[in-house]
């Protein structure tokens, strides 16, 4: 390897050491039992319902975090970890949507089924197919609503944190 190359890379790697490494934060959802806390890094929306606050729920982004006083700015106010009462996750559940949406669609097509052959003028496969389909596409939709969202409840074996990773 020449000279003038070894030089060069030697200083890359100098000058790469020598730059300040930019932190990390991250507020994480901890929980007892579980290894790995859920992470909400900075500039992700969140949901969220304070303590105090029986107007219900919150979806803002997370500006700024401030692991010494572990504070949290959604939005435009500084919120303590400890004034957060429940975090609802943006991502559901795979089972409830997967069972739900498959009742769902099983009930659509019992409904055109039913449509198809009483317009056929065949009324003995038409028996309850438009009953069935309502019941089914109704209890896929509750399965997906009530099941399927991520709700956690601060307080006992769950907590909020604010973390800073500096390297």
């Amino acid at each position: 390897m020449p000279r003038l190359t070894r030089h060069l890379l030697l200083g890359l790697l100098a000058a790469t050491f020598a730059l300040p490494a930019g932190a990390q934060s991250f507020l994480l959802l901890e929980r007892s039992g579980v290894v790995r806390p859920e992470r909400f890094p900075v500039g992700e929306p969140i949901r969220f319902q304070l303590v105090d606050d029986e107007a219900g729920w919150y979806v803002r982004h997370i500006e700024d975090l401030r692991p010494e006083g572990q504070l949290v700015r959604l939005g435009e106010t500084w919120y303590g970890t400890q004034d957060i009462r429940a975090v609802w996750l943006l991502r559901k559940r795979v089972w409830p949507n997967i069972v739900g949406g498959a009742l769902q669609g099983g009930g659509a097509t019992m409904i055109l089924g039913d449509l198809w052959y009483t317009l056929r003028g065949n009324p003995e496969f038409t028996q309850g197919g438009i009953e069935f389909g309502v019941v089914n596409i109704a209890v896929g939709a509750g399965l997906r609503a009530l099941l399927s969202p991520i709700r956690h409840k601060m307080g006992g074996r769950k907590r909020l944190r604010v973390v800073d990773l500096t390297f």
